[in-house]
């Protein structure tokens, strides 16, 4: 999935430990944040990048529940360590979109993040 530079874009910064299953998402301005997204425009792009890390995780596919699910789609970068939504803003309502990770040592064991949440309002 590319990006397109003609549409809003979100981007975060994801930190994780593991061993506490621990997650910390950095605004633009590297500040941890826990806000929702709010998305006004169709085909806002939201982007995740893994933060350096020594377990070598990668971003697999995320968990989306409840709300306008078909709003979403998303892409995974070709070394997993960028995960990018576009939501098509169609539908009003708030949707849950959790973010997962795996190690490469073995990405069959996923990690699962609290709920980042994603507010659709489309404008008239």
């Amino acid at each position: 999935m590319t990006t397109d530079s003609r549409v809003p874009q979100f981007n975060f910064g994801v930190s994780v430990d593991i061993s506490t299953n621990t997650w910390v998402i950095y605004d633009e301005n590297d500040t941890p944040t826990t806000k929702p997204v709010t998305v006004t425009v169709d085909n806002t792009q939201i982007i995740y990048t893994l933060r350096p890390n020594t377990e070598s995780l990668i971003f697999v596919d995320p968990s989306i529940k409840h709300g306008p699910t078909n709003d979403l789609s998303y892409g995974i970068s070709p070394n997993n360590q960028v995960l990018t939504v576009v939501d098509s803003d169609a539908d009003s309502g708030d949707i849950d979109l959790y973010l997962v990770v795996a190690t490469s040592s073995d990405p069959t064991k996923h990690y699962t993040s609290p709920d980042p949440q994603i507010k659709n309002r489309p404008t008239e």
